[in-house]
C-alpha cells in the first residue's frame, strides 16, 4: 500500500484531535471548532479511502490519550473517531449495478445515502443511551446527577441571591431536562455528524479527490425497516425508567432522519413552482423556530414510501436545478 493514505490519515487525525481538545478552552471560536472535529476524518476517508479514515481515527485517539488521558480518548473514539471512520467506509462501498432480473450492468451502484443516514441515526441513539447510562445507572441516580449539574453550573453565577434557582425550581428543571436530554443529545450529534460528512463530500468533490460521485440527495430513501424501529422506539419512549429514556434518544434521532427525507420530498415536489425559494426558506425557518413544522415534515417523510410523492412529482416536473443536488 502506498504510504500516502497513512500520511494523510496521521495528519488528519492530529487535526481532529486538536479540534476536539479545543473544547478545553473557553473561547466561543474554540467551541465552534470542537463541532468540526469529525471533518478531518471524513475528508481523509472520502478523499483517500477507508484506510486513511481508519488511520486518522487511530492517530487522533492516540494523540488524545497522550495529551488528555485514556478516559477522554475513549470519549473521543466512541463519539467522533469511530463513527466518522465507519460512515466514510460505508459511503465508499460499491457494487456493479444489476437489473431486476439479476443481469450485471456496466454502471457502479454506490452505497445509498439513505442507508448512510439510517446508520448515523442508529449510532446517535446508541450514543445517547451510553451517555444516559454513564450519567446514572437508574432513573433516580440519573435525575439526581442532572440536578447536581444544574446546582453547580454557570447558571448559579446569574442567580447569586438564589431567588430563581431555588431547590424546588432546580428539581422541576432537572425533571424536564432529564426527559429531554436523550433526544437532544441524539439530534445534536446526528446534525453535527451529517453536517461534517456533507461538508467533507463537498470539499473532496470540488477538489477532484472524491472517490465516489456526488449522490442525488433529493432522491435518498431511508430503509423501510426503520419505520418499524421508529414506531417501537416511539412507543417505548413512554415507558418509565431508563428504558423510556433510552428509547427517547433513538426516537429523536430517527425523527430527524425522517425530517430529512421529508425535506427531500419538498425539494422534489416544489420544482417549477412559483416562489420556490421563498417556500423552501419558510420551511427551513419553520423547522428551526417552530417544532410542529418539523413534525409535519417528518410525517411527510414517513408517508413517502406509501404514496411515492417524489415519483409522481417527477413525471411532469421540469429538469432539476443545479442546486438541488445539495438540498
Amino acid at each position: 500500500m502506498p504510504p500516502t493514505p497513512l500520511i494523510i490519515g496521521a495528519g488528519s487525525g492530529l487535526v481532529s484531535a486538536a479540534l476536539f481538545a479545543s473544547a478545553a478552552t473557553s473561547s466561543a471560536l474554540a467551541g465552534f471548532l470542537f463541532y468540526l472535529a469529525p471533518l478531518p476524518i471524513c475528508l481523509a476517508g472520502l478523499g483517500w479511502g477507508g484506510m486513511a479514515a481508519l488511520f486518522s481515527a487511530l492517530s487522533g485517539t492516540v494523540v488524545i490519550a497522550a495529551a488528555l488521558g485514556p478516559a477522554t480518548a475513549a470519549v473521543y473514539a466512541i463519539s467522533i473517531a469511530v463513527p466518522a471512520a465507519l460512515l466514510t467506509h460505508l459511503a465508499l462501498l460499491s457494487r456493479p449495478a444489476a437489473t431486476p432480473q439479476g443481469q450485471v450492468m456496466g454502471a457502479t451502484e454506490w452505497y445509498p445515502a439513505g442507508r448512510l443516514v439510517g446508520w448515523a441515526a442508529l449510532m446517535a441513539g446508541a450514543l445517547a443511551a451510553l451517555l444516559i447510562l454513564f450519567i446514572g445507572y437508574d432513573q433516580e441516580t440519573y435525575r439526581e446527577s442532572i440536578r447536581q449539574i444544574l446546582q453547580h453550573s454557570a447558571f448559579k453565577e446569574l442567580d447569586r441571591d438564589g431567588t430563581l434557582l431555588t431547590e424546588e425550581n432546580v428539581a422541576k428543571l432537572a425533571a424536564v431536562l432529564a426527559r429531554a436530554l436523550p433526544a437532544a443529545i441524539a439530534v445534536v450529534w446526528l446534525v453535527i455528524t451529517l453536517f461534517n460528512l456533507w461538508i467533507a463530500g463537498l470539499i473532496v468533490d470540488a477538489s477532484g479527490r472524491a472517490l465516489r460521485p456526488w449522490p442525488d440527495l433529493n432522491a435518498f430513501e431511508l430503509p423501510n425497516g426503520l419505520v418499524v424501529v421508529f414506531a417501537v422506539a416511539l412507543a417505548a419512549s413512554f415507558l418509565p425508567g431508563l428504558a423510556g429514556l433510552i428509547a427517547t434518544g433513538l426516537a429523536g434521532a430517527l425523527l430527524l432522519a425522517y425530517v430529512l427525507q421529508g425535506l427531500a420530498v419538498i425539494h422534489v415536489y416544489s420544482r417549477g413552482t412559483p416562489l420556490r425559494g421563498l417556500l423552501l426558506a419558510t420551511v427551513y425557518l419553520g423547522i428551526l423556530l417552530l417544532g410542529w413544522v418539523a413534525l409535519l415534515v417528518a410525517i411527510l417523510g414517513l408517508a413517502e414510501p406509501l404514496f411515492s410523492i417524489r415519483e409522481r412529482a417527477n413525471r411532469n416536473a421540469p429538469p432539476p436545478d443545479n442546486d438541488d443536488s445539495t438540498i
